[in-house]
């Protein structure tokens, strides 16, 4: 029982006429309407399925078969994740507030950025030349950084003002 009559509904509502994107996201998950785009720690997941208050079905469809102990543990690893997300966040805010506060911070970046493709590049060539082994899903994550960059710096993307022309 809650002290406000009706609090789900009224949050619903709240949710429903926001513009506020931190608002809403908060909203869904405290309404529990949040897809969820987490997944679970492996260690939850294997005690959720030993668990007999759990219904099995609940790492697929959420937190909604979960007892308050595997509830607990759930929101906390997704509050977690949560907080990475947004320290990535800051952490591209503060370059790009020091790239646009140097004088010559964009230079210093692309040529930081030179450097470090020229360095994968030269792992991936020693590993395919079999001088290093690297493992499967780091050899396939430099390849894939080496195969892709930013698509400016390659002239593959055209700019607003070359296509209205």
């Amino acid at each position: 029982m809650s002290i406000e009559p009706n609090a789900r509904r009224r949050l619903q509502l709240v949710a429903a006429t926001t513009r506020d994107p931190q608002l809403l996201k908060d909203l869904r998950q405290v309404l529990e309407e949040d897809p969820m785009s987490f997944v679970p720690s492996a260690d939850l997941l294997r005690d959720i399925a030993f668990c007999a208050a759990c219904t099995q079905d609940a790492p697929r469809a959420g937190r909604a078969g979960l007892c308050d102990d595997h509830r607990a543990r759930w929101n906390l690893e997704v509050c977690m994740a949560d907080s990475s997300e947004m320290s990535e966040q800051a952490s591209l805010q503060r370059l790009v507030h020091g790239v646009l506060s140097a004088p010559d911070g964009g230079a210093q970046l692309l040529s930081a950025f030179d450097r470090q493709r020229r360095a994968l590049r030269l792992v991936w060539e020693a590993h395919n030349r079999g001088a290093v082994r690297l493992p499967e899903s780091i050899a396939a994550s430099v390849e894939r950084a080496c195969a892709t960059g930013p698509r400016f710096l390659s002239g593959g993307a055209r700019s607003k003002v070359q296509q209205a022309s």
